[in-house]
């Protein structure tokens, strides 16, 4: 594929794959969905990879989904898109490759899933994480089953109802990261250094049992589907997301 979102890069064992839509901040489109869905199963079947780093620019990891794409659409089809985005943290948390996520500045709303659905996940101090959804009539609901599954109930019940960010720092305390500092690279080679070693197969078998584990089934995906698909479909909440785009206001805000 021809990635017009997403820039990749061989390494041996090591795949990256940087999220790259600086001109929307690189927000999650329709066609980044389609990309990164597709990038992640290509490199699945890639026998030598076996870590794969997701990287965002140096400023902003993700912000979610793009109201610009939203707002300007003739027919909407959120219940494809939405299905598409939780088919990539499903992959990503079933992947027999390590996916570990490199974190620099801004992450929002789904953006936050994509942290969530990682097997490990290093950030530098500028990193900072917030669910924004409830500000606009939506619900977090695709993000919240991986993130419930990494920091638990009521952290997780927290960021989506105060929509308030958290630091870095306090993102390692509440287990979302698992570390950070100003030297990302340093931290990636020694995880690196032992995770080039593991058996795919070994990986694999250990997220599938975790998945009988837990709550991220089938089911879980329709329920989060069926209900942002609800919400982003209802007047109120499409007239707050076309004037946030279109004015650059809150709700809140006249």
């Amino acid at each position: 594929m021809d990635y017009q979102t997403l820039k990749i890069s061989d390494q041996g064992v090591v795949q990256r794959i940087q999220i790259y839509r600086p001109e929307a901040n690189n927000s999650i489109n329709s066609q980044l969905t389609i990309e990164l869905l597709s990038a992640l199963q290509a490199a699945e079947a890639e026998e030598v990879v076996k870590v794969i780093i997701l990287e965002g620019l140096p400023d902003v990891f993700c912000t979610g989904m793009d109201f610009g794409e939203v707002a300007t659409a003739q027919e909407l089809d959120p219940k494809g898109r939405y299905n598409a985005y939780y088919d990539i943290l499903k992959q990503m948390s079933q992947s027999s490759k390590v996916i570990l996520s490199v974190v620099r500045g801004k992450v929002q709303a789904g953006g936050v899933g994509l942290v969530a659905a990682s097997d490990l996940v290093i950030a530098d101090e500028t990193a900072t994480f917030v669910l924004s959804e409830l500000l606009f009539g939506l619900l977090p609901a695709c993000v919240l089953p991986f993130l419930i599954r990494r920091v638990g109930f009521q952290k997780a019940y927290r960021l989506a109802l105060t929509t308030q960010t958290i630091s870095a720092s306090e993102a390692e305390k509440w287990g979302l990261i698992d570390e950070y500092g100003s030297s990302t690279n340093q931290l990636i080679s020694k995880y690196i250094r032992r995770l080039k070693y593991l058996p795919s197969s070994g990986v694999k078998e250990l997220k599938n049992y975790i998945s009988q584990l837990w709550i991220v089934q089938a089911e879980t995906q329709d329920l989060a589907v069926n209900e942002i698909f609800r919400l982003i479909t209802e007047p109120t909440v499409q007239e707050k997301i076309k004037r946030f785009q279109q004015e650059g206001l809150f709700p809140w805000q006249t």
